[in-house]
């Protein structure tokens, strides 16, 4: 019985890169890099250096090799690649009997040390390279397959024929990180074809040896391991060797006891490596000791090479291929959206081309609070709440949605996965899609999971499995894992939804405002009509009636001056007779303006007549510079020959003119060269009559005010004039503004040309 717990990751930190030992088809020093002195050698180095490692612990590392192929080998590059490649350096070594060693020398400096490890050189050219037939193969074959599952088949017959080995296997890992031999090759009636590894077989520290080195080679795992003796006085005394870019690294025993298990008697892995991951491994087993040249394992090596290369640019073309289809789906969601469509319209239209693409059978949105659900989805609308926690970048994925919320598999309706899309920053919004339940069998190589022991001693130890008979487990409660495919297509359909959906977002923000501006505005201006017009009718109801009497009591008193002096016999002169007649005449002109003025005013009446404009505009002008008791300025007229006759009232048409030359003329009081210009200007069916002066110009904080009641534009005046002068121009149909100048102002407004009239 077990006193204490076992610690299952054990494995998962067990120092193999510190173990002290090598493999004994080679030997290995190790010299400090700052005084290239000998601080480690393995037992064995006599064989293959001629010198015990007594001999060669504190020797200077010139003094084994000579300074020249010293120098040749500090000369090149010794930090270690990524993944490191073996990268042979010849030498020749004369032993102290005077024989001479012919080795191939794999070098690399880590952690301050410079690392030598020494194998016996194959003399003359590898056989592997002569072989036409293995380089027709890698040069037609291996590129040929456009699957995954081809690939490997093919590089898994090109490495056996190579090694020699019994049996080649590609392993590709799963994203639980667990293995699965897709390709084999195999002299024995046995297969491990389809068959599954748990992830617990490779540890950590493994993975992380297999992404460092690309090749790995165990020719005996029967062979007892050679220790790596130290200088007692070295530099780097206390601190053990690090062996990670060591090819000739000794074997960790728990990993001896694994491949003795599977009845195993020699091995090399081939790391394949895509997109900087491990994507896999190339594992070969033979039954039996097998030592390759090292020449035969640079093959290999080059050859994992390739098959990664290929891997990488097949899993790249599929995945582009993926990518390109979800960004069409992308971009026909973005064309509707932007042509105006609700997105939540388009979304909908676009639901099989989701779903099948995203390989789900059901999808729910929500947008703006409403919901809209496609193909099977779960019974229970719950499942939101339980992906929000998982989202990382607006999208969380899970294939095991009773795992997120097991009280919710009630109501899951055969729903066992989902991706879920954030559609909008608040949460509200977004965007589902639904896989369901995928029962389905794995067939392990044997019950995943180590075992535990007691040894001899009483202390716990991690073996590995034992058996590797065949185990098979039913998987039921979830649906196909999502892959780096689908997280790609999840964050192209995101981008363009989440983007589409803050523009419909921004729209119905700005209408929203833009109506409720619109109605505001309104709301104010027919406020401010109503009580311009009211205070308007009154003030031309008051003024009429009020002016109406002095004007008349004027046209009675002349007439009565006249009477009388005809009653004393008195003979006016002609001269006299006319200007009482010019009184009369002028009294009742005022007295009609008043009248016309109050019914504009009071009740929208204009009184029109077939009128020459330029002639209007010339007699408001004079009538104003009439009044005026200022010097005249220079006036310019740019007025339009040809203009046709309008229908207007003159009389309010020639107070408007009058109106504003006054206003101009104020402006211009102090000015040295006052200018006034009076133009006109035909557009469509309209004419546009402009008043522009070189005064003060107009401040702009009036300008939003300036055509309303009691705001006066001069310093004196009651604030009506350009009011007025508003109300006749738009009982015409025309309107009135101020136009921006550079020197001083300018008032404009425009004339309708009634229907049917030509030009004059």
């Amino acid at each position: 019985m077990l006193t204490s717990a076992v610690d299952l990751d054990a494995c998962d930190r067990e120092p193999i890169h510190i173990i002290g030992a090598i493999q004994p088809n080679g030997a290995l020093i190790a010299a400090d890099v700052a005084r290239a002195r000998i601080e480690f050698a393995s037992e064995n180095v006599d064989a293959y250096l001629g010198r015990s490692a007594d001999q060669l612990l504190g020797l200077p590392l010139v003094a084994l090799l000579g300074e020249s192929q010293c120098a040749g080998l500090f000369a090149r590059s010794l930090e270690p690649t990524q993944p490191d490649l073996l990268r042979p350096h010849f030498l020749s070594l004369a032993w102290p009997d005077g024989r001479e060693a012919a080795l191939e020398c794999f070098c690399h400096v880590h952690d301050g040390r410079l690392i030598l490890e020494f194998v016996h050189r194959q003399e003359g050219p590898a056989a592997v390279w002569e072989e036409d037939l293995v380089r027709q193969r890698i040069i037609s074959d291996l590129i040929q397959p456009d699957t995954l599952t081809g690939l490997a088949r093919i590089g898994a017959e090109i490495i056996r024929d190579v090694t020699g080995f019994d049996r080649v296997m590609i392993y590709r890992f799963a994203p639980d990180r667990h293995g699965e031999v897709i390709a084999e090759s195999t002299v024995r009636a046995d297969t491990f074809l389809g068959l599954h590894y748990p992830a617990s077989d490779i540890p950590e520290p493994a993975r992380r040896h297999f992404v460092l080195n690309v090749i790995r080679s165990i020719p005996d795992i029967t062979a007892p391991p050679v220790p790596i003796r130290a200088l007692a006085t070295g530099a780097g005394q206390g601190r053990p060797l690090d062996l990670t870019f060591s090819k000739l690294r000794a074997v960790a025993p728990v990993h001896i006891e694994y491949l003795g298990n599977m009845g195993v008697g020699a091995s090399c892995s081939i790391s394949l490596i895509a997109n900087g991951q491990l994507w896999g491994l190339v594992a070969c087993h033979h039954y039996g000791p097998l030592h390759l040249s090292w020449s035969r394992l640079r093959f290999c090596e080059l050859l994992g090479g390739t098959m990664s290369a290929l891997l990488q640019s097949l899993e790249n073309r599929i995945q582009l291929a993926h990518g390109i289809r979800a960004e069409k789906t992308a971009f026909a969601i973005e064309r509707q959206a932007r042509q105006g469509r609700p997105l939540r319209a388009v979304v909908t239209d676009e639901a099989d081309a989701l779903m099948e693409q995203g390989a789900a059978e059901g999808m729910m949105l929500r947008l703006g609070g409403q919901v809209v659900a496609r193909g099977r989805v779960p019974e229970r609308q719950v499942v939101p709440a339980s992906l929000s926690a998982a989202l990382f970048d607006g999208i969380a994925t899970s294939n095991h949605l009773a795992g997120l919320s097991p009280h919710d598999a009630s109501g899951s309706n055969g729903i066992a996965g989902a991706a879920m899309m954030e559609l909008s920053d608040d949460g509200e919004d977004w965007l589902i899609l639904f896989r369901q339940e995928f029962e389905h069998t794995i067939t392990w190589a044997g019950k995943p999971g180590k075992r535990e022991t007691v040894g001899s001693d009483g202390t716990l130890r991690l073996s590995p499995r034992g058996s590797f008979a065949l185990w098979r487990e039913e998987r039921r409660g979830r649906s196909q894992p999502f892959t780096a495919i689908d997280a790609e297509f999840l964050r192209i359909v995101r981008r363009a939804l989440f983007a589409m959906n803050s523009l419909d977002r921004e729209r119905a923000a700005v209408a929203a405002r833009s109506a409720a501006e619109a109605e505001e505005a309104r709301l104010r201006l027919a406020l401010m009509d109503a009580v311009r017009s009211r205070s308007m009718g009154e003030l031309a109801s008051a003024l009429a009636h009020e002016l109406n009497q002095p004007l008349f009591a004027v046209t009675n008193y002349v007439n009565a001056c006249r009477q009388e002096l005809k009653n004393h016999g008195v003979a006016v002169p002609g001269d006299v007779h006319a200007l009482m007649d010019g009184a009369v005449a002028e009294s009742s002109r005022a007295a009609d303006l008043v009248r016309r003025l109050r019914n504009l005013i009071g009740q929208g009446e204009i009184s029109v007549e077939p009128s020459d404009l330029n002639a209007v505009i010339r007699r408001g002008t004079d009538l104003a510079l009439a009044a005026s008791r200022r010097d005249p300025p220079t006036v310019v007229y740019q007025l339009l020959p040809d203009l046709p006759l309008l229908s207007v009232d003159p009389v309010q048409v020639a107070q408007v003119v009058l109106n504003l030359v006054r206003n101009s003329l104020a402006a211009m009081e102090d000015r040295a060269d006052p200018v006034l210009t009076l133009s006109t200007r035909r557009f469509g069916r309209f004419v546009e009559v402009a008043v522009r002066d070189t005064g003060a110009g107009i401040d702009a904080a009036l300008q939003d005010r300036l055509f309303e009641p009691f705001h006066p534009s001069t310093t004196s005046g009651m604030g009506i004039g350009l009011s007025l002068c508003r109300s006749i121009v738009e009982a015409h149909g025309g309107r009135i503004r101020v136009r921006p100048v550079t020197d001083g102002a300018e008032v404009s407004f425009t004339l309708k040309i009634a229907d049917g009239e030509t030009d004059g």
